[in-house]
């Protein structure tokens, strides 16, 4: 797969169609693979903390999940392909599990979500086999880690799901990849929100008009302070073509 440079962070330039389906060939290949999904806000974050950036960096696939990575990567003339929203990924993802008869752990939410995302996925697909599901309220780095990591090993899921929030779901999931059976691990966000019923994706036409963020600003105004990274990544975007193009002027 063709690797795309973002402000360091290399994206996969496939479509949403197509990365399900290479997703899940880790589980075929019995390879274990890390996927994860930034958006602009987390970019910016692997510019301001290493240790964000070493966790992203090292997954296997990266897909941008979100316009703003969209338009950054054509500011800077390399174009990806389009945005691949962790929501709808996961959903594809799982309806290719129940095709294939993989199994699915649900990590994250709060008490009850990742059961009830399991439910409503089950519901939609019905041969899909959720191999278990846990909140993502525990301790990361204590013995209730070891227990979470054990109860999903014993489950022998073939996929998992982990869905603790951005980045602190990329930092536990490089943290402990090398104690998880799974063969596909992949960071989701907030979808198991979504999937439950708790959390709706904006209308079609505010994720038609590029303006998805805008409608969850409105729903969610407590999400100000962490859209206030959007111009921040921009003026990082530019200031990091303008370093590329005086390197061009500088080789010639």
């Amino acid at each position: 797969m063709k690797k795309i440079n973002i402000l360091g962070i290399p994206f996969d330039n496939i479509g949403k169609d197509e990365a399900p389906l290479i997703a899940l060939s880790s589980v075929e290949k019995k390879a274990q693979t890390l996927l994860v999904t930034p958006n602009a806000e987390i970019v910016q974050c692997c510019t301001e903390d290493e240790i964000v950036k070493t966790a992203v960096c090292s997954a296997d696939i990266i897909l941008p999940d979100g316009e703003g990575v969209i338009i950054a990567s054509k500011k800077l003339g390399t174009p990806l392909k389009e945005k691949v929203a962790g929501v709808e990924f996961g959903i594809e993802c799982a309806r290719l599990a129940a095709e294939k008869g993989y199994s699915l752990f649900l990590l994250g939410g709060k008490s009850g979500v990742a059961q009830k995302a399991g439910e409503e996925l089950k519901k939609r697909f019905p041969s899909l086999n959720i191999a278990g599901a846990h909140d993502g309220y525990f301790d990361k780095n204590g013995e209730k880690n070891e227990k979470v990591i054990s109860e999903i090993n014993s489950s022998e899921a073939d996929i998992l799901y982990v869905c603790l929030g951005a980045p602190a779901q990329e930092k536990w999931a490089y943290a402990n990849k090398n104690k998880l059976k799974p063969k596909l691990i992949c960071c989701l966000g907030g979808s198991l929100d979504i999937y439950a019923g708790n959390a709706k994706r904006a209308p079609g036409i505010f994720i038609k008009l590029k303006l998805e963020w805008f409608w969850r600003l409105l729903r969610e105004p407590y999400r100000l302070p962490r859209m206030m990274r959007l111009p921040k990544f921009f003026r990082t975007v530019k200031k990091y073509k303008k370093s590329q193009k005086r390197g061009i002027k500088n080789e010639s």
